[in-house]
């Protein structure tokens, strides 16, 4: 269904505004998903969406995904004056659209369901939104099975890194660690072997057998991987 919004004190538009932070996100376990590609992906895959929002004048040149939401008593699209559209949104008014969708769950238990021989990928406190975008496309065309990342990582629900990641983000979970100890107990209790990336003084990536069972740690951009994790190498490897 469609409704018009004319305030921008409107609680939709507060809840946006909300959402344009971490800790906004973090408070309302919800992000907005920004763009005609990420919506009608996340409208495909079934996720909770709270509603649609679109600037006004756009109804009419709207794709079909939006004009079956419209004419659905399921969904709520919201239609707000353009000007606080584009105040809302990562992008501008160029985006077309978002979605305001309820975070998934995604709780550490899961790598113990994984078979052992799933790879898995750890980011250590990885910051630039592009390069974790990057990191989370090719762990899905490589076929790893999770993604742990220690508290520091960027947001994967900031809208940078949801469009970096090209929808790749709902094809994989990924856990939130709060630090090194805890990140240390879940590889342990994994039973993987710990290939850690170091800058140098590694066995090229090339001889090393990557293939299976493998939990894979890539370091921060400036800093590399921290001491306690550095420490469960099994192997380092380095690009020469």
């Amino acid at each position: 269904m469609l409704i018009r919004i004319t305030s921008g004190d409107n609680s939709r538009i507060r809840l946006v505004r909300k959402l344009g932070t971490r800790k906004g996100r973090v408070t309302e376990g919800r992000f907005a998903a920004e763009g005609r590609n990420l919506v009608s992906e996340i409208l495909e895959r079934g996720l909770d969406v709270d509603f649609i929002m679109i600037p006004s004048g756009s109804v009419d040149d709207s794709p079909e995904f939006i004009r079956k939401c419209i004419d659905s008593p399921d969904i709520t699209v919201c239609e707000v004056p353009a000007r606080e559209f584009a105040g809302l949104t990562d992008a501008g008014t160029g985006i077309g659209m978002l979605a305001v969708v309820r975070q998934l769950d995604r709780d550490p238990d899961v790598i113990d369901s994984l078979d052992p021989d799933d790879n898995i990928l750890v980011l250590d406190r990885i910051q630039d939104p592009g390069n974790m975008g990057t990191l989370i496309r090719t762990a899905v065309a490589a076929g790893y099975k999770a993604i742990l990342a220690m508290s520091g990582t960027a947001d994967i629900y900031s809208p940078k890194v949801l469009r970096a990641t090209a929808g790749m983000i709902f094809e994989i979970p990924v856990i939130y660690v709060p630090d090194s100890k805890t990140m240390a107990d879940l590889l342990r209790r994994s039973g993987r072997r710990v290939a850690v990336t170091a800058v140098d003084g590694g066995m090229p990536y090339y001889d090393a057998d990557l293939s299976r069972g493998i939990a894979l740690v890539i370091g921060n951009e400036g800093n590399g991987v921290s001491d306690e994790l550095m420490r469960m190498a099994d192997v380092r490897v380095t690009i020469p």
